[in-house]
């Protein structure tokens, strides 16, 4: 059957919800439609009349497409989880309005919807290219400062004005949260164990060498360079928080950040790109405690061992 044969089997009721500075739209469908297999991607973006429009990235959460003018479309996977990003919609709220100084845009919701089973979200189209790209040709002193301007990036997450009762996940259930932070590094690794696959019999980080903190921050905790826009050398956009956000220590953004320029998770990246992360870290006091800290976010991906390149990052990592 063609696409353009397809009947729509899902009935769509809109139920709004108001926030300060975003409008997001959620619809229900009815919950005999629940159990019908999932629209495909095509299926979705023809029911909403935006058939021709070019898929411009993708990743585990979502593929996103260019629907024009100064917006995108999340469509994320088959068995994505509506609350979560109600959940997520308001924390980009709050960051929005917490990093009015801030030399670097985040993401804005626009509208949430359910098509076909599938959830799509509309956000404000961000301008830049990748880091992972601008690194496949940079050179000489605009590499270095890309590099340097992305750890700046990373460090100043931190400033963002976000304020909440716990330490831990954000975008939860599901997720741990703690009413201290060492209670949260040893309960989010208890987590992860059982659903560790085959990275199970690899030892894990021990939270107790984590240093401590006693003032909980926003931290993104996915900045790596396919989540990183560049205009010339300059970061002008922080892309996907929410699944990975946490209430936690501010520095776990800057360990993470260079932690992700390994070869298995940034292949752009070089011998020397890694050199020039290490001594940034060093130059801010911070390379004391990255060899634990590195470890223990190890740790915590090994949830994700679908993903070859995260799998065999943690291996190396956590085998060493």
């Amino acid at each position: 059957m063609g696409l353009a044969a397809v009947k729509p089997q899902f009935q769509t009721q809109r139920l709004t919800a108001h926030l300060t500075n975003a409008h997001v739209a959620a619809s229900i469908q009815p919950e005999s439609s629940l159990m019908q297999q999932p629209w495909s991607d095509e299926q979705v973006l023809l029911h909403l009349r935006w058939e021709n429009a070019p898929l411009i990235g993708e990743g585990g959460e979502a593929r996103i497409f260019d629907i024009g003018g100064d917006q995108v479309l999340r469509l994320l996977r088959p068995g994505g989880n509506a609350d979560a990003q109600q959940m997520r919609a308001k924390l980009l709220q709050k960051i929005s309005a917490g990093h009015t100084t801030a030399a670097f845009r985040t993401p804005r919701v626009i509208d949430i919807c359910h098509v076909g089973g599938r959830i799509a979200v509309i956000e404000e189209r961000l301008t830049g290219i990748t880091l992972a790209v601008a690194l496949k040709t940079a050179q000489g002193q605009s590499r270095h400062r890309m590099i340097c301007c992305y750890l700046d990036a990373a460090a100043s997450i931190g400033d963002i004005e976000i304020h909440m009762p716990f330490w831990g996940d954000i975008v939860a259930p599901p997720g741990i949260r703690a009413p201290s932070y060492r209670t949260y590094l040893i309960e989010k690794l208890r987590s992860v164990r059982p659903v560790s696959g085959p990275l199970a019999e690899l030892v894990m980080a021990e939270p107790e060498v984590m240093p401590d903190c006693l003032t909980p921050s926003l931290v993104h905790f996915d900045i790596f360079p396919d989540n990183v826009l560049m205009e010339g050398s300059s970061v002008s956009a922080i892309i996907d928080f929410g699944a990975s956000s946490k209430m936690a220590d501010r520095r776990l953004d800057v360990w993470s950040a260079v932690a992700y320029l390994d070869q298995e998770i940034s292949p752009s990246a070089t011998d020397s790109d890694r050199n020039v992360a290490l001594d940034w870290l060093e130059s801010k006091g911070l390379d004391s405690d990255y060899p634990s800290a590195k470890r223990w976010i190890a740790s915590s991906w090994c949830f994700a061992h679908d993903d070859p390149a995260v799998r065999s990052w943690c291996r190396r990592v956590l085998s060493a």
